[in-house]
């Protein structure tokens, strides 16, 4: 049996300086909100890289590296990196290879912003934090209480993560900023992140859109504190979030067809639609984020 055959040596050089170069604009970025480069350009050394080297460990990283100085967080829960999937053959792999088959999705905008957790204890919130390299963020729950439609104290005492993405509004944007900064993703991080109230835009502008909730177990979760229902299917958790704890999702949608193929294609649709009304959306998105919605599966999948 012969061995899989390991990137040559000639390549290992280029290996090198793709991997390096992703992970400075991931800091840019993600630290700092100062891209030098476009989403579009930074996905090609990505594909460029995955081609090369698809176990690669840079393309297994989400975001960056907490920058010095700052307070890290160690997320309880993950924050995920997402797999992409920019053609129809694509996402026909996704729903019959990647989930086995599977026929129902659920859907949202994938909004142009900051990833934040928001940890509550109790239904307090105790900490909010950045996405960082994934497993471990920066602590800016000083600047997160100052989102409006983030609740300080949740209707019941509840522990739960709620994760979502932190967006200025482009009204707000093209009012106040748009002299200032090129885009509204730089102000959003930048306003989250900043130390003095002295920053370039103000916290009080920006919009928490949630997307997700976890929910801590065992010694993870206060003794006292209330427990959640059970629930099956992603559409139970964000009603729940919604209807009991008060926090708004991100707009969300069901794609379920009689087969994968035809699910498949109720999914093409809705990113057409996305594609064409993103003009007129009060946020800034750049493509649609689609989840399995049954949680348990979703969770054995990874």
């Amino acid at each position: 049996m012969s061995e899989e055959a390991s990137p040559s040596v000639g390549a290992d050089a280029q290996i090198a300086s793709l991997a390096e170069q992703i992970a400075y604009h991931s800091h840019l970025y993600y630290n700092l909100a100062q891209p030098e480069i476009s989403d579009a350009e930074f996905d090609r050394l990505w594909d460029e890289l995955k081609q090369l080297d698809p176990h690669h460990p840079q393309l297994s990283r989400v975001g960056a590296d907490v920058a010095p100085g700052s307070v890290k967080v160690d997320h309880l829960f993950p924050m995920r990196s997402l797999d992409k999937a920019t053609t129809a053959e694509e996402l026909n792999h996704f729903v019959n290879i990647t989930t086995s088959g599977a026929t129902r999705f659920l859907s949202q905008p994938k909004l142009d912003g900051s990833a934040l957790s928001l940890e509550y204890r109790m239904g307090r919130l105790v900490r909010a934090a950045t996405r960082g390299s994934g497993e471990r963020g920066e602590d800016v729950t000083r600047n997160a209480r100052k989102i409006a439609n983030v609740p300080h104290t949740l209707p019941v005492a509840v522990d739960v993560h709620v994760r979502g993405e932190v967006v200025m509004p482009l009204a707000v944007f093209e009012a106040k900023y748009k002299d200032i900064s090129p885009n509204p993703r730089n102000l959003a991080a930048g306003a989250l992140r900043q130390k003095h109230a002295d920053g370039k835009a103000d916290a009080s502008d920006l919009v928490f859109q949630a997307y997700d909730a976890k929910l801590p177990l065992g010694e993870a979760r206060h003794p006292d504190s209330e427990h959640a229902p059970p629930m099956e299917n992603d559409t139970d958790l964000l009603v729940w979030m919604e209807d009991v704890l008060g926090i708004v999702p991100a707009p969300w949608e069901v794609h379920e067809g009689e087969s994968p193929a035809l699910t498949a294609s109720l999914m093409d649709e809705s990113t057409q639609s996305w594609s064409q009304k993103r003009s007129d959306y009060a946020y800034e998105i750049d493509g649609v984020v689609f989840k399995l919605d049954h949680l348990e599966q979703r969770e054995r999948l990874g």
